[in-house]
C-alpha cells in the first residue's frame, strides 16, 4: 500500500491505475514490467484496489480488533538465551564486512513525492 499513500481511500481511488503510477511501484519494488504485463497487471491491480472499496463499506463498529481470527493462537517458545555463533563467526559468511559490521550496498534512495 505504500505507493498509494497518496490517494484517500474513502472513495478517492482510481479505478484504474495510471501509467506514472504504474511506473512508481515498478521504481519502488526495483523491477521492469514488459508491456503486455503491464496491461494485465493494471487490471489486476484496479480489482484489488475495488475490492479494498467494497472492504471499506462493510459495518465493522460492534467488532474489535483481531490478531488471529478464530480460536488459533500460536504456540510461543520461552525467551531463553541458547547457544549463538560469535561476531567473528558471523561475518566470516558474510560477503562484505568492515569493522566488524555488515557491509550492503545502498537501498534507501531519495523517495519521488509527486503522483
Amino acid at each position: 500500500m505504500v505507493a498509494f499513500y497518496y490517494f484517500s481511500f474513502s472513495g478517492g481511488l482510481p479505478l484504474e491505475l495510471k501509467d506514472s503510477e504504474l511506473a512508481h511501484l515498478e521504481r519502488l519494488a526495483r523491477v521492469k514490467i514488459g508491456r503486455e504485463s503491464r496491461k494485465r497487471l493494471k487490471t489486476q491491480l484496479a480489482e484489488i484496489i475495488e475490492f479494498v472499496r467494497k472492504l471499506q463499506e462493510i459495518d465493522t463498529s460492534g467488532y474489535t480488533p483481531q490478531a488471529y481470527v478464530g480460536r488459533f493462537r500460536p504456540t510461543l517458545r520461552d525467551d531463553t538465551v541458547g547457544l549463538c555463533l560469535s561476531r567473528d563467526e558471523v561475518l566470516a559468511e558474510s560477503p562484505d564486512s568492515e569493522r566488524g559490521f555488515f557491509r550492503v550496498p545502498p537501498v534507501i534512495e531519495k523517495e519521488d513525492t509527486t503522483p
